[in-house]
Parts: C-alpha cells; sequence; structure tokens
C-alpha cells in the first residue's frame, strides 16, 4: 500500500464499499494512539516474570534474547493457538508500517505488541497477534502469538500465524517495527533480524534462499521497498552465519514484480494485457499504471475474494498468469509477445506452454 510516488495508490471514484485503510493502515493509527498514552509505569515485565529467554546455550550462530508473551503482558489467546507438526518452509519478512520513532526500550517494545494484539484481536478478529515475532528499531525481539518461541526452541512444530493468508500453515512472521518504504531500517534492527533469521533457519532447518517478503505472496507494498530491496543481501548474510556455501543461491527465488499506481512499464503493459484476458472491463494498454487500470485491478481482486489493495503483487499475479500456448491469440498471447519483444529477450525460447516459473522469468527482465 506505499509508494514512493505520488499519487496515493487508492483512486477516485473506488466503490465506497473498499476499504480505505488496510490492515497495516490501522496498526499505524492504532499504535500511534496507544504510544501517545502509554504510561511511565507500564513497563514491559510483570513482578516476577523474567523478561527475556535466553537461547545463546543452543548450538550454531549467536543466538539473540528474545522477550516472550508473558513479558510484555500479553492477553491469552482467545482461543487456543494451532500447531503445525511439522517444520516451516518460509520465513516471510514484515513491517509494522507503524511510525519510524526512536523510542526503543523495553518499555516502548511493551507499548507495541500490546496495541498491535489488540488491533489484531479486536478489529481484525484473530485469535491472538498475527505474526509468530517482532524486532523493534532497537533490535530488541517479541514473541508474538502465543508459543512460538517454545516451538522454535524445539525446532520440530510451530505456530500457525495470521500474518499471510493461505500460506499461515507453512511459514513463520517476522514484523519489523517502522515503515520502510522511503527509508532504511536502522543497523540495529537489521543485526537482530539477521540473528533471528539465522535462529530460524538452523532450528527448522530453513535454506536461507526461503526468506521472503509479504509481498511476494501478497498484493501489498510489505514490507516497505526499501527493506525489500535489502532481501538478497539478508539472504547471504544469514547463509554466512549458519555456515551455508554458495549452493543455496539455488533455491534463492524468482518473484513477482509489485506494480501500483503511477508505474510505467512492459510489465505493467503485460500485466494490463492479462487483466483484459480475464474479462475486467475498462482496462486500457498503454503500459501506464493509472486511475483506469486501478479500478480494473479492484475489480479482478474482489472478484477473486481478496484483500483491495490496487495493487498487483504476489497475490494476484499466480491468477493473472495464465497457461499460455504459442499461436493461441488473444490478449494473454499479447502479454507475452510484449514481454519477449522487448531488445536483449528475443532470444528467450516460447516454452510450449507458459507456466508460472516462465511468467517470473520474463517479468523479472522486465
Amino acid at each position: 500500500m506505499y509508494s514512493s510516488r505520488p499519487p496515493s495508490p487508492r483512486p477516485d471514484g473506488v466503490p465506497a464499499d473498499t476499504p480505505k485503510l488496510t490492515r497495516r493502515g490501522l496498526i499505524t493509527l492504532f499504535s500511534g494512539l496507544a504510544v501517545g498514552g502509554a504510561a511511565v509505569a507500564d513497563v514491559l515485565s510483570g513482578d516476577g516474570v523474567d523478561p527475556v529467554v535466553e537461547v545463546r546455550r543452543l548450538p550454531g550462530p549467536r543466538r539473540p534474547p528474545i522477550y516472550t508473551c508473558d513479558a510484555w503482558r500479553a492477553r491469552p489467546p482467545s482461543s487456543p493457538v494451532v500447531v503445525v507438526d511439522q517444520r516451516p518452509s518460509k520465513i516471510l519478512i514484515h513491517h509494522t508500517a507503524t511510525a519510524n520513532r526512536n523510542n526503543v526500550a523495553p518499555v516502548d517494545l511493551g507499548v507495541l505488541t500490546r496495541a498491535i494484539q489488540k488491533f489484531h484481536m479486536d478489529t481484525e478478529g484473530w485469535i491472538d497477534s498475527g505474526h509468530q515475532f517482532l524486532v523493534n528499531r532497537g533490535g530488541l525481539i517479541a514473541e508474538g502469538r502465543h508459543r512460538s518461541l517454545e516451538t522454535l526452541l524445539k525446532g520440530k512444530s510451530f505456530i500457525e500465524g495470521s500474518q499471510c493468508s493461505e500460506y499461515n500453515d507453512v511459514s513463520i512472521g517476522i514484523e519489523n517495527e517502522g515503515t520502510y518504504t522511503d527509508v532504511d531500517p536502522p543497523a540495529g534492527q537489521l543485526a537482530a533480524l539477521r540473528a533471528l533469521c539465522a535462529f530460524a533457519c538452523v532450528q527448522y532447518r530453513v535454506d536461507p534462499g526461503h526468506l521472503y517478503g509479504h509481498r511476494d505472496y501478497r498484493d501489498t507494498a510489505c514490507p516497505g521497498d526499501r527493506l525489500y530491496a535489502m532481501l538478497p543481501a539478508l539472504r547471504t548474510q544469514v547463509a554466512q552465519l549458519v555456515g551455508k556455501g554458495a549452493d543455496w543461491r539455488a533455491s534463492a527465488p524468482l518473484t513477482w514484480p509489485l506494480l501500483r499506481i503511477a508505474d510505467r512499464s512492459v510489465a505493467v503493459l503485460a500485466a494490463q494485457h492479462l487483466l483484459r484476458a480475464a474479462e475486467v472491463p475498462g482496462v486500457p494498454a498503454d503500459g501506464e499504471f493509472g486511475r483506469t487500470t486501478a479500478d480494473g485491478v479492484y475489480e479482478f481482486q474482489r472478484r477473486h475474494g481478496m484483500e483491495l489493495t490496487g495493487m498487483i503483487g504476489g497475490g494476484s499475479w499466480p491468477l493473472l498468469a495464465v497457461p499460455v500456448r504459442p499461436g493461441q491469440g488473444g490478449e494473454a498471447e499479447a502479454a507475452v509477445q510484449v514481454l519477449l519483444n522487448r531488445p536483449g529477450v528475443r532470444q528467450v525460447r516460447w516454452p510450449t506452454t507458459m507456466t508460472q516459473a516462465t511468467w517470473q522469468q520474463l517479468l523479472n527482465t522486465a
């Protein structure tokens, strides 16, 4: 939902029932109110509660301390958390879309985690915080959903979250406090994120190539353009921490590009042809992601019961990128042709049928 370029990704003329604030926008609002009203005496941990679980005794790379749900005075889940009886195959990186504050003490971590949990439970209707872990701007780490740390320490199962629909049973999510659309995360936060990812990769045997951004699976700008651009370096650094050789790079992801209002590119033109192939009315084929194209994206997302963001990311692309055979004609073939006919890619051979992997290869060079 964030863009470094105006205008807003939400165009005029969107139907009245389209949400005006997404989940992360509401977190921004609610967390800001909560922080503003925090009492000085509202400390992170209560009497007799060990505020930090030290996990440095475990073998492997350096382990960060992690504040437990009890330490930050989490509410109990509204129903029992779900234990997935296998290891996750992915780690998804998020940002909270809250203000980039310099209040990074334990007391501030407690205020932030409670505000997010309150929003997730009382507004979203989830049983608990949606994410498994959170890293604040000072590099402090908190457990999110109850029992996430317990299962991580054992390394054989994990707690199902609500951080990425359709992928909650195969991934854990790490929230990073702040908004990283136009600025980089602080060095301390990045160091803690690296340590936590390395810890999770060792415990769950996740390949460092399987660290993804939220946008890789949903139509969202999360975790922000700047943090998302750091993910290749993060994978390399985590691989070094866990002692992986260069072979891990073979599993590095092919991802979908994020398209949003004000973008101009061949990828936008291909997406417009694919929207037209899906019989979305009124979408132009001019390579400019304007308000009319955004309206078409809203309509496409509405048809598929998706979150209405007006962006094309890892949620919409897999539905748009349909199989296409050479010579079949129509808008879908036109989308392939605009990608193939660019200078430098004409030598790419069109397979018998376009697969999602082939679409990703072409789009990542667009």
